[in-house]
């Protein structure tokens, strides 16, 4: 190929590939753009979030991320801007910029059909007319935002947008309403296990109970408040807040001396004034009305000017109403009217100030009676005030109605629109199905045969694999039973030794070590004794051994007798008197082998511990049977022991599991100075061999 060609074929390929080059070039372009307008947009907003700027500068960068927001030529970035710019603008606090983006971010989003970001722009709507007590226009956002997650089957979100609307309804007084909103949100969130707004729930209902003077269901929907509060990390916080509600429902049910108790929770609850202060002071307050109405003046006046002072630093005018309304109450107590209306005047002007219309009505009927020289014209304010808050009051709750009834209305016609939707399609939908359904039946029936040519082998090698298992498993349990069978005997064995042949030994050498001593006759004969104890307990260690054969470990012959002399050996043997009763009727040597000798060493671990320890006077032994049931009772009129402290021994670990050998019970009942009192339950299981008498040995 000559030169010429070569530069020919060049061009060509320069020719077609420059257009795509030029294309792709733009493209990332473009791409590059949206990316530093994003960042742009999303960097003013954080910008206006540093609490170092003032007022001024945090509403600089926001309009100038708004600048960037609508020279946006992509409507879901535009949608995306505006929604946030929406809530960083609501909480700037800027009214009119917020609307305009507001209204903005809810055409987007309904002209994008993104149906969260409608949600969340209602959202910040409520929020916003909630803020400005515009009570029907933010139920109406917040009930257009519920209809939206509801639809997406969003249930955190539906029941907390069911909240704030009950909120609004309470604070009209539509008590039934907000109630059944909540009630509402309750069976969105308990699924949820959503502890947080569960608490909040549970509070509203509490507080709408009150309203309702339901007092008793009030404090019962506040226990339930109580026990989600415990499972919050702040729980002890959000439980100052339902003691203070509980105490306002004492108070209004004319419970004070339950209504004080509460109150002394809140201002008394650890860190109360550091954490809640507001609270604190409103407990003061509280705390304050109740013991007036309860006639103890004491300290009152105090609690209601410390109250005063907190609410007036932190400027919470609506409340700081409230204290000097209670600061009137308790001058008018004291009769002093000058200063009674000067405070009641005072709660008038902040009730004003802070819009808090309740407060207001009070405060008015308050001075009514108190001030006497402008009565009339409290009267003729209370009387005004009271019915433009009833009217407003009423055109809300029918607002409300008006709101729910037009969202069911709008619900149900979009049902039938679907349903007529849904038959138009019908058919459609059957044809693609039946063609669907033919080619998946063929692969089926592929899949199948592959299958389970697969599964034939895969079982083989499953059983092969099973079987193997299977005797590995059954070698490894016979090692277990074989380790099992061990570890019981040695045990069985310590047992043994620490309950019948260290004691007997034990006796011996403090006998032997006394007898040393001495070289008359007695002592000759004790000495002598000494050694016959010695030697039974050689033949005991003999008997064990042959236990070790399971031989020896059948029977005890002559079960009585062998109690009998263990106790006469111990008042021999030391200062204490022992008794024994039995029923001489029973057949006693009848008892299983095993029942035996545990009881045996049982009395014997007890004796031993009463010589030692106890130093006691009196040691008995009763045996009973009722109703197949062998009881014993074993005790000491001795010093006693702290049971929690001596546990852990050795001696009661034997007694537990010989006990536990025997499928029985036991009680002890003994404390420093008392005695000791241990009583046995035993299942009383008998052998068909009947041991001959009169050999009184174990």
């Amino acid at each position: 190929m000559d030169k010429g060609s070569i530069y020919l074929h060049f061009c060509l390929v320069l020719y077609f590939l420059f257009p795509f080059v030029v294309i792709s070039q733009v493209e990332n372009d473009k791409v590059h753009a949206v990316e530093q307008q994003q960042d742009s947009v999303l960097a003013y907003i954080t910008q206006s979030k540093n609490h170092e700027l003032d007022s001024n500068q945090k509403l600089h960068f926001l309009k100038k991320g708004l600048h960037y927001a609508e020279n946006t030529e992509n409507d879901s970035l535009r949608s995306k801007f505006f929604s946030r710019l929406s809530f960083a603008f609501y909480q700037q606090g800027n009214a009119s910029i917020f609307r305009k983006t507001n209204n903005t971010a809810r055409v987007l989003a309904g002209k994008l059909k993104d149906s969260v970001a409608l949600a969340e722009s209602y959202w910040d709507l409520g929020s916003f007319f909630q803020h400005n007590v515009i009570r029907d226009s933010a139920y109406y956002a917040y009930s257009q935002a519920q209809n939206i997650y509801e639809a997406k089957g969003n249930s955190f979100f539906s029941g907390r947008m069911l909240i704030n609307m009950a909120d609004q309804q309470e604070a009209v007084k539509d008590y039934v309403g907000s109630e059944a909103n909540i009630i509402l949100a309750i069976q969105r969130l308990k699924p949820l296990d959503e502890f947080k707004y569960l608490y909040f729930c549970y509070n509203n209902l509490g507080i709408v109970s009150k309203d309702l003077k339901e007092y008793d269901k009030a404090i019962e929907y506040f226990n339930e408040a109580l026990y989600y509060a415990d499972k919050l990390e702040n729980e002890s916080e959000s439980k100052i807040g339902i003691n203070n509600n509980m105490g306002t429902v004492y108070e209004a049910s004319k419970e004070y001396d339950q209504a004080a108790i509460e109150f002394l929770k809140v201002i008394k609850a650890d860190s109360v004034k550091e954490k809640r202060i507001s609270l604190y002071a409103k407990g003061l307050s509280n705390l304050a009305s109740v013991k007036l109405k309860l006639q103890d003046t004491l300290g009152v006046h105090d609690l209601i000017i410390e109250s005063i002072q907190i609410k007036d630093s932190l400027a919470l005018m609506e409340s700081l109403a409230g204290s000097y309304a209670t600061l009137a109450d308790y001058y008018i107590y004291r009769k002093d009217s000058i200063k009674a209306i000067k405070a009641a005047n005072k709660a008038k002007h902040l009730a004003q100030e802070s819009n808090n219309n309740e407060r207001l009505l009070e405060t008015l009927a308050l001075l009514t009676k108190i001030d006497t020289k402008n009565a009339s014209e409290h009267g003729q304010a209370y009387i005004t005030l009271n019915d433009s808050l009833q009217k407003e009051e009423r055109q809300a709750r029918n607002k409300f109605a008006r709101i729910r009834f037009e969202t069911e209305e709008f619900i149900a016609e979009n049902e039938v629109l679907f349903e007529e939707k849904e038959e138009l399609s019908k058919e459609k939908q059957i044809w693609s199905a039946i063609a669907v359904g033919f080619f998946l039946l063929g692969l089926s029936i592929y899949i199948i045969i592959n299958q389970r040519v697969k599964n034939q082998k895969l079982v083989f090698q499953q059983q092969q694999q099973y079987n193997n298992q299977e005797i590995f498993n059954l070698m490894l349990a016979q090692k277990q039973k074989v380790d099992e069978v061990k570890r019981m005997e040695q045990k069985r064995v310590s047992e043994e030794l620490h309950d019948g042949i260290l004691g007997k030994m034990l006796g011996a050498r403090m006998v032997l070590t006394g007898l040393n001593k001495r070289a008359d006759a007695d002592s000759i004969q004790e000495r002598s004794d000494a050694i016959v104890a010695l030697k039974n307990i050689e033949n005991e260690l003999r008997c064990i051994s042959h236990e070790l054969s399971h031989s020896a470990y059948q029977k005890i012959n002559n079960f009585v007798n062998s109690i009998y002399s263990l106790l006469e050996s111990a008042k021999e043997k030391s200062t204490i008197n022992t008794t024994f009763n039995y029923n001489e009727d029973e057949d006693w040597d009848s008892l299983l082998g095993d029942i035996k000798i545990n009881v045996y060493r049982i009395i014997q671990e007890n004796l031993q511990n009463a010589i030692k320890h106890s130093a006691c006077s009196n040691f008995f032994v009763n045996f009973e049977i009722d109703q197949d049931v062998f009881l014993v009772t074993i005790g000491d009129n001795g010093t006693g022991f702290s049971f929690d402290k001596e546990r852990k021994g050795i001696g009661i670990r034997n007694i537990r599991s010989r006990v536990a050998k025997m499928k029985g019970t036991w009680t002890i009942d003994t404390a420093p100075g008392k005695g000791t009192l241990m009583k046995l339950s035993i299942p009383a299981h008998y052998s068909n061999i009947h041991l001959s008498e009169g050999t009184g040995v174990l």
